[in-house]
Formats: C-alpha cells, structure tokens, sequence
C-alpha cells in the first residue's frame, strides 16, 4: 500500500470508530432521554423518580464527554486530501451536534426540574445535525 491508501484506511477506520460508539451512546442513552420526553410531554415531571433523574443528568454529562472525545478525534484526523471538504462539514456538525447535547445536559436542573424550552431546542439541533452527519458520511463514503 502507498501512503496515500495507508491515509486513507485510517482515516476510515477512523471514522468507523466515531460513529460506532457515537451510536452506541446514543442507544445507551436514548431509553433516559425517551423517559424525560414522556414526562415532558405528558406534564409529569413531578411523578419522575429522583434517584432515575439523578443517573440520567450523570449518564448526560458521561454521554457528552465521550461525543466531546469523539469531536477531538475527528478534529485532528489526518485527513485525505480528496475528503477535505465533507470533513470539515462533518466536523463542523458533529460540533454542533455535541453543543446541543452540553445544552440538553445543561438544561437538567436540579431536583427533576428541566428547562424545557432548551431541552426543546437542543433535541431540534440534535435531529438536525444528526440528519447533516449522515448526509456528509454518505458523501464521503462515495468519494472514498
């Protein structure tokens, strides 16, 4: 192999690896979120058990240091030359997509309270960032 393909299977490896354990947090993490949203929606955030909210602001904080590890690592790939352009779009919304989770992380106050308007608009950004991500994987993995 010449040093341009060794690049290029790192960087895919790479990238296999971002997105392997960026969706194996999220389907850890989704049964919480799943749980926060029912009691949102059907106003009982009173009813939420302590404890279950307390392990979920924990698992939040623990699920955005690891998207935040996972930036960093995207950050500083060696980049193929020819991909260049869809990283950095990817990079750009993976950013994105790791600030609204600090924002969903953040609007979990203490003692079951959520605020609710910016747990809203972090889930929009999620959703929309997330839809982005896979929009520039797919571009990449054409070019690749």
């Amino acid at each position: 192999m010449n040093k341009n393909q060794l690049k290029l299977m790192h960087y895919g490896t790479m990238i296999n690896d971002v997105i392997t354990k960026t969706e194996s947090t999220q389907e850890g993490l989704n049964p919480e979120f799943e749980a926060l949203r029912n009691a949102i929606d059907s106003d009982k955030l009173a009813d939420f058990d302590k404890a279950a909210y307390a392990k979920t602001q924990a698992d939040f904080k623990a699920g955005t240091a690891t998207y935040q590890d996972l930036l960093n690592q995207l950050e500083t790939a060696a980049v193929p030359a020819r991909l260049i352009g869809n990283h950095k779009l990817l990079a750009g919304s993976y950013a994105r997509f790791v600030d609204a989770c600090v924002a969903m992380t953040n609007s979990l106050g203490d003692d079951v309270t959520i605020d609710t308007a910016a747990f809203d608009a972090a889930e929009k950004i999620q959703d929309e960032e997330t839809d982005k991500i896979t929009k520039y994987l797919q571009k990449i993995s054409v070019l690749v």
